[in-house]
C-alpha cells in the first residue's frame, strides 16, 4: 500500500471512525483502525463488533493498493498534531507503515487485514430516505431518556417504529419518557419496529451534516445508515419494547403553562439546596402561581422561589427529581411549555406550547413521593 494524502483530509476521516474504536478491549485488534486502499479510494473503518463505521476519501495520489490495521490511539493523535501538510504512506511486506512528511518520518507496526473483523455489507435498494434535519431532531429529542439499566435491556435504546405514513421514536428509563412523531413521513418499505443502541444514535448525530438526506437500511438484527461518504452499521437491541402507550395518561386535564427559561433557572437555583441523593424539588401550584422549593434536612439547606404562571384548576403539591425536570426542559424549543397534570402521584405530560407542523412531541415525567 502506497499513497499520499493531506493531513486535513485524513484527520476528518479518522474523526468519523474514532468514536466507535474502544480504548481498551479484550480483543486487541478492535483497538485498531483498518485502512484499505483500492485503485480509486481510501476506506477507513473502526468497529467494536456492536457498531461499525466506515468512511472513504480520495487521496491526492495512489501508487499501490493494499490494506493494513493500525493502532488507533497512535495514528489519530499523531495525525491530529501535524499541521495541514502532505503525508506519504508506504507499507512493507511485514505490515510496517512508514509515514513521511517534509518534517520527518514516523514508523508504526500494523496488522494484517486477516485479523480485522469483517464488516457487513448491505444493498441500499431497500433503503428508507430520511431528512437529515428531521432525523437529527428526533434522535436528539429521545436519546436523553434512554435507560442505562442492564436488567431491562429492551429499554437500553431508542425505539423506532417505521410505518407507511408515520415515523415514531420513543425512549424511556422508567422515570421519564420522550415520544416524537413525524406525521409527514412516507415510506413504501415494510413496516418495522426496531431498538437502536445509544452509541449508534450518538454516532448518527455526529455524522449528520447539514441539509440533505440519509438512507437507512433495516435488516434482521442489524441496521445501516448511509451518509454521503460514511456508512454506519449497528446491531439492534434485542427484546420486546414495552407498550409505552399504556403509561401515557389521557385524562390529565389540569394545564400549567409556564415560561421555559424562568422555570429552568428557578429549578436550577432551588435544586442546589435539595437532598444530594433524591434531588427532590416541590412544585406547589395555585391559581396563577407556582412555588418551587427544596430542603435538605441533613445539612439544613432550604430554598424557595415563586413564578407567575397560567393555571386555573385545583391546587396541587407535586415532587419531582430536579435533574429529570432539567433534562425535559432542555428539549423544549418554544418560549413556554405546558404541564398536563392530574394528581400528586400521577405522571405529568410535558409538551411545547405549540407543536411544529406535522409533528407530535410530548414527554412524560414521573413524580416522586414528597418527603413531607
Amino acid at each position: 500500500m502506497k499513497f499520499s494524502i493531506s493531513q486535513e483530509t485524513l484527520f476528518q476521516c479518522l474523526q468519523k471512525v474514532s468514536g466507535v474504536v474502544p480504548s481498551k478491549s479484550t480483543t486487541p485488534i478492535l483497538e485498531n483502525v483498518f485502512f484499505e486502499l483500492d485503485d480509486e479510494k481510501l476506506h477507513i473503518t473502526g468497529t467494536d463488533l456492536e457498531v461499525s463505521v466506515s468512511t472513504q476519501t480520495i487521496p491526492e495520489r495512489i501508487d499501490k493498493s493494499g490494506s493494513v490495521a493500525l493502532p488507533a490511539r497512535v495514528i489519530i493523535e499523531m495525525i491530529r498534531s501535524l499541521p495541514n501538510i502532505m503525508i506519504h504512506f508506504e507499507t512493507d511486506k511485514n505490515h510496517k507503515v512508514k509515514m513521511t512528511t517534509d518534517q520527518g518520518y514516523y514508523q508504526v507496526s500494523g496488522i494484517s487485514k486477516d485479523n480485522f473483523p469483517e464488516i457487513p455489507k448491505v444493498t441500499d435498494s431497500s433503503a428508507i430516505e430520511l431528512d437529515n434535519a428531521k432525523l437529527h431532531r428526533m434522535f436528539s429529542k429521545t436519546i436523553f431518556a434512554v435507560s442505562a439499566d442492564e436488567l431491562r435491556p429492551a429499554l437500553m435504546g431508542v425505539f423506532v417504529q417505521i410505518m407507511p405514513n408515520e415515523l415514531r421514536m420513543v425512549a424511556t428509563d422508567g422515570h421519564r419518557l420522550s415520544k416524537i412523531i413525524d406525521k409527514n413521513f412516507r415510506c413504501k418499505q415494510k413496516a418495522a419496529n426496531i431498538i437502536i443502541p445509544p452509541k449508534a444514535v450518538q454516532l448518527v448525530l455526529k455524522n449528520i451534516d447539514g441539509d440533505g438526506t440519509t438512507r437507512m437500511v433495516v435488516e434482521e438484527k442489524m441496521l445501516c445508515f448511509i451518509f454521503e461518504n460514511t456508512t454506519l452499521f449497528t446491531r439492534l437491541v434485542e427484546g420486546q419494547y414495552p407498550d409505552y402507550d399504556r403509561v401515557i395518561p389521557s385524562d390529565n386535564k389540569n394545564l400549567l403553562t409556564v415560561n421555559k427559561s424562568l422555570l429552568m433557572s428557578t429549578v436550577k437555583r432551588v435544586s442546589l439546596f435539595s437532598n444530594a441523593f433524591t434531588h427532590q424539588v416541590r412544585f406547589s401550584i395555585n391559581k396563577e402561581k407556582l412555588s418551587v422549593q427544596s430542603e435538605d434536612l441533613d445539612v439544613g439547606g432550604e430554598a424557595k422561589e415563586e413564578l407567575t404562571v397560567e393555571y386555573d384548576a385545583e391546587p396541587l403539591d407535586i415532587g419531582y427529581n430536579a435533574l429529570y425536570v432539567m433534562d425535559i426542559l432542555k428539549q423544549i424549543d418554544t418560549d413556554s411549555l405546558v404541564f398536563h397534570l392530574k394528581s400528586p402521584m400521577s405522571a405529568a405530560l410535558v409538551s411545547p406550547v405549540e407543536q411544529l407542523q406535522g409533528e407530535d412531541f410530548e414527554m412524560l415525567l414521573m413524580p416522586i413521593k414528597l418527603s413531607s
